[in-house]
């Protein structure tokens, strides 16, 4: 009885969410997804978007599910020559000299740091095309890893890591319920991911609320899937956003017109509201945050 109830409860949010997709200057897509209800609220969730860097949450998932067959040693160290470094985004590009680190901890700078040295180094190490298998045997039909990061050839050649909104909100409730990766792999891949982090999603949440998620940008392109975990409940919320404009449109851009980052705080902000008042209210919607005597 309570989940249908909230679920009607939630249905309020439908339009508010629309009119801040509405208002945005260029396209996007929201997913969001209640594991205690199965609710469910998508706009423009099969449409087909960049995921910059959240395409990195299925690389790590091939890497640990590589360890747990014992095909890989997290703890072997690999040796990173000034050759090896990728610019953009990370640290290792920014050290001196060649820097020695284990695999595990090339995965939590690739999520935790967005660090793209690290993530092309954990691409060579789980194999693209393993990686591009493992999505196609889960029925991924669109998510796939077409070029490394920094690419410039590939990606003037129009090679382009992409997915769609559902299918980044599907691959974190797979890992939520364990229900195709088994419990070892989810869980130790959901703790890499909530290594704490400012994103788009959780800057608009208390500090205390656990978000596990990646989130990812270039130009006109800001992204990020994550599970929010409230005192006792939880929800999955992805935004993907494209045709969002560049720096040199002063205005709109700084009034978050054409700013994917504006918009995926103000999704999380609203989403957040509603999950949280049904997370401290009874299944008849009464405020349990206080107890009153009459």
């Amino acid at each position: 009885m309570s989940g249908i109830n909230e679920n009607i409860y939630l249905n309020k949010l439908n339009q508010r969410l629309n009119d801040i997709a509405n208002e945005f200057k260029g396209l996007c897509g929201v997913c969001i997804y209640d594991p205690d209800t199965k609710w469910y609220f998508g706009i423009n969730d099969d449409m087909t978007f960049p995921t910059a860097s959240s395409i990195k949450i299925p690389i790590l998932i091939k890497l640990l599910s590589d360890a747990d067959k014992k095909l890989i040693n997290l703890s072997d160290e690999i040796v990173i020559t000034e050759k090896m470094k990728s610019r953009g985004s990370g640290i290792i590009h920014k050290m001196t000299g060649s820097v020695k680190m284990t695999i595990e901890n090339l995965a939590i700078l690739m999520i935790n740091l967005s660090d793209n040295t690290a993530t092309n180094l954990c691409i060579d190490i789980a194999n693209q095309k393993e990686i591009n298998e493992m999505l196609s045997s889960y029925d991924f039909g669109t998510m796939k890893l077409n070029r490394k990061m920094q690419d410039y050839q590939a990606i003037n050649e129009g090679k382009e890591n992409i997915a769609t909104p559902k299918e980044m909100n599907l691959i974190l409730q797979m890992l939520d319920n364990k229900s195709l990766f088994n419990e070892s792999v989810s869980n130790k891949t959901l703790d890499i991911l909530a290594i704490n982090k400012s994103t788009p999603i959780s800057q608009p949440l208390p500090e205390n609320i656990k978000v596990a998620g990646k989130t990812g940008g270039m130009p006109g392109v800001r992204c990020e899937t994550a599970i929010v975990y409230l005192k006792n409940r939880r929800y999955i919320l992805t935004v993907m956003t494209s045709y969002g404009g560049q720096s040199e449109i002063p205005q709109n851009f700084l009034n978050g017109e054409y700013n994917g980052s504006d918009i995926i705080s103000k999704i999380s902000s609203e989403t957040y509201k509603y999950f949280n008042t049904i997370d401290n209210s009874s299944e008849f919607g009464q405020g349990l945050t206080q107890t009153i005597n009459y």
